[in-house]
């Protein structure tokens, strides 16, 4: 039977997405599918939400958040640098405008339940990305249709650019969800995707029904790059 999400506030979540322990490559089936190729390309530690070891070097990202219903954006960076002692400099800002009723204190950074991702108290009503990490840590050929286990399904679309880095754009459905998509763009370079805490975009969209067309509910969008080894 299929199910339907009422909304990806209270819906779409990440289980899981730090660890990300899942071994094993894509299973296909039929034409125009594939399994991640290149295996042995792949840098020591790649997930689909970054965390591998820092090789070292000079690196500023900016991600720029945006809502439904929200009129202006939100950024948050994240700049490491090297000093001459050995050690590194990490500094991570965030900004976004409220209305005094929504302002939170946080550790850091913008909260994740504002990026449109909330833990469910149970497992009923959410979506798993977590089945992703089987072919993020490989090349993701564009056109290919990767079947992903739990059915998931990710369907490979065209290469881009993105803040200058080279993408391979992407949708995540699962079966059991006819209402909710999940828009990607992968690095295609492993080692930039290694050093990415987020995918260069993820964009959440939904809809009322199955029948209704999809909207926008939340977008993260990679805005800015640097890297110097």
């Amino acid at each position: 039977m299929k199910k339907s999400v009422r909304h990806p506030m209270a819906s779409v979540v990440l289980l899981s997405v730090l660890a990300l322990g899942v071994v094993g490559l894509a299973q296909t089936d039929g034409a125009n599918t594939t399994a991640p190729a290149n295996a042995n390309a792949r840098p020591a530690s790649v997930s689909l939400f970054g965390g591998g070891p820092y090789p070292g070097g000079y690196l500023k990202y900016t991600y720029t958040v945006s809502r439904e219903g929200a009129n202006r954006t939100s950024t948050t960076t994240t700049e490491i640098t090297p000093v001459a002692d050995g050690t590194y400099t990490v500094v991570s800002t965030s900004s976004e405008t409220l209305p005094l009723a929504m302002v939170r204190t946080d550790f850091y950074g913008i909260p994740m339940m504002r990026l449109g991702i909330h833990v469910a108290e149970n497992t009923s009503g959410t979506i798993d990305l977590s089945p992703l990490s089987n072919i993020s840590s490989s090349v993701i050929e564009p056109g290919k249709n990767y079947i992903l286990p739990d059915g998931g399904r990710f369907q490979a679309g065209a290469v881009g650019m993105i803040a200058g880095v080279q993408v391979v754009y992407g949708t995540y459905t699962h079966a059991d969800y006819t209402n909710v998509e999940i828009q990607l763009a992968f690095a295609v370079d492993l080692t930039i995707r290694a050093l990415l805490p987020f995918p260069a975009m993820m964009e959440f969209r939904y809809s009322s029904a199955a029948d209704q067309p999809l909207l926008t509910f939340s977008l993260v969008k990679l805005t800015e790059y640097v890297r110097r080894p």
